[in-house]
């Protein structure tokens, strides 16, 4: 038997699933670099209802960096943080990509967390006594995905390794005498971790239409033509993606039968980019992700 999923977005006025127990509750947001301010916009509406009911947070890649604004309870910290840090070329600049420097700095991102743009730690470490965060990250050498609790050790090696993009970052994040990448590369949609860590009711948080797979057989031709290369690497670290990113949709779009889906997502493709977006397009997805918040939070109050 399957479980439910229920679809929030503005094209769709699917109803609330009633359900019997709406206190334990896990929240998943997937990545996607600047995309994430469409995440950002509906955990800013979230923060300003004082609604955070979630007993475990998981986010991969700029999924994470958006529940450590969220769980320090920032409004407009994500936000400020896409708009004004990662639009800068010191933060990407793409004729760095083949050099020894790498495309993208993800070190000085976190720096500016730290001081222009300081998390409240205080604050989310108070908030960490009764939730779990978790920052999810892929273990380079050995596909699989490893989730770090932002409460324990350092949360800046945490948040980098779940951030860093293969080739636009250069070289992997090592700590705990491993090398990790992108967390979205494992577990791009970290939901089956939070199910099978005993959550039923799940609130995922996208960046992608709903339905979207991520399907470039060009990739396998290409993987042949270039087998003897560098490229090759990255070429299976993209189909591994692939593979991953496939899972977790057929998991959301049939979940088990225990099991209920609340699935914010854009009804239409975001104007952002993985990087490189223009403000514009910033501030519509961030606008998109509030009208959605909102939305969400409306049905929400009718079944308590």
């Amino acid at each position: 038997m399957s479980g439910v999923n229920v679809s929030i977005c503005r094209s769709s006025i699917e109803p609330f699933h009633k359900v019997n127990d709406l206190s334990s509750l896990a929240l998943i947001t997937e990545g996607g670099g600047q995309k994430g301010i469409f995440t950002a916009g509906v955990l800013d509406v979230f923060m300003e209802n004082n609604f955070n009911p979630f007993s475990l947070l998981i986010g991969a890649s700029a999924g994470s960096l958006n529940l450590a604004s969220y769980i320090c309870n920032q409004r407009q910290h994500a936000y400020r943080v896409i708009t004004e840090v990662t639009t800068k070329k010191h933060f990407f600049n793409y004729y760095n990509l083949f050099s020894n420097k790498g495309a993208m700095n993800l070190d000085w991102l976190i720096e500016e967390t730290k001081s222009n743009l300081k998390l409240d730690w205080d604050t989310g470490k108070k908030n960490m006594k009764y939730k779990k965060v978790l920052a999810c990250a892929s273990c380079l050498y050995e596909d699989k995905a490893e989730f770090f609790d932002l409460s324990l050790g350092s949360w800046e090696d945490s948040l980098k390794a779940s951030c860093s993009i293969p080739l636009l970052n250069r070289h992997p994040v090592y700590f705990n005498q491993k090398y990790w990448v992108d967390g979205g590369l494992s577990e791009p949609i970290p939901v089956e971790e939070a199910y099978n860590r005993g959550f039923k009711n799940l609130v995922v948080i996208r960046t992608n239409p709903k339905g979207t797979y991520s399907s470039h057989q060009w990739l396998k031709v290409a993987k042949k033509c270039l087998s003897k290369t560098k490229v090759a690497a990255l070429i299976d670290m993209l189909l591994i993606h692939e593979r991953n990113y496939e899972r977790n949709e057929k998991f959301i779009n049939d979940p088990p039968g225990d099991a209920v889906i609340y699935e914010i997502h854009p009804s239409k493709k975001l104007n952002a980019s993985l990087v490189g977006s223009d403000l514009l397009s910033l501030h519509s997805d961030y606008e998109h992700g509030r009208k959605l918040g909102k939305y969400f939070l409306q049905y929400y109050n009718h079944l308590k």
